[in-house]
């Protein structure tokens, strides 16, 4: 499942009662990992947060089904601001748009989505966009050929490297 298939899905309760929707994702690339999940509660003027992970998750297809009921729902801390909850710079929106830099420092594109399996926490891969506006390709990158990343990701792969991936 991409990440931007899952940001915006519905979360309900153990009762079936939708307690909002998924807004964002903590994760650690290198280590191919969704730390967290979050949720965002209310409606656009008051919205509020709260964190779930992976052993609080009951099901996931259509919607994400939590463990918790109501009662126990009430009880996780929530918060206003997504930043109260985890740095810009773990989130996946944060993430998203990064510049890619080959190992010889050549810009290939920018990071577009991921392949995510939610229900384990773990990311497969992260999708990169390469090319001009017409001629955009994506190209599958696992965590084994991420160098660093940071302001931005800087690949093991040379430029021709990922030029042979977009071609095959």
């Amino acid at each position: 499942m991409k990440v931007s298939d899952f940001i915006g899905m519905k979360v309900i309760d153990i009762e079936a009662r939708e307690v909002g929707k998924v807004e964002d994702l903590a994760v650690t690339i290198k280590e191919c990992l969704v730390e967290q999940i979050f949720i965002a509660t209310g409606s656009t003027l008051s919205k509020k947060y709260f964190a779930v992970k992976e052993e609080d998750i009951a099901a996931i297809g259509d919607y994400v089904q939590l463990k918790f009921d109501g009662e126990a729902l009430e009880n996780k801390i929530k918060v206003e601001k997504l930043d109260d909850l985890a740095p810009k710079e773990k989130r996946f929106k944060n993430v998203e748009g990064k510049v890619v830099l080959a190992k010889e420092g050549m810009e290939i594109g920018k990071i577009h989505d991921m392949v995510i399996d939610p229900a384990g926490c773990l990311i497969h891969n992260v999708i990169i966009s390469v090319g001009g506006t017409f001629n955009r390709k994506q190209v599958l990158i696992s965590s084994d050929d991420i160098a660093e990343i940071g302001d931005y990701m800087i690949l093991k792969l040379s430029k021709e490297q990922i030029e042979q991936i977009v071609m095959d």
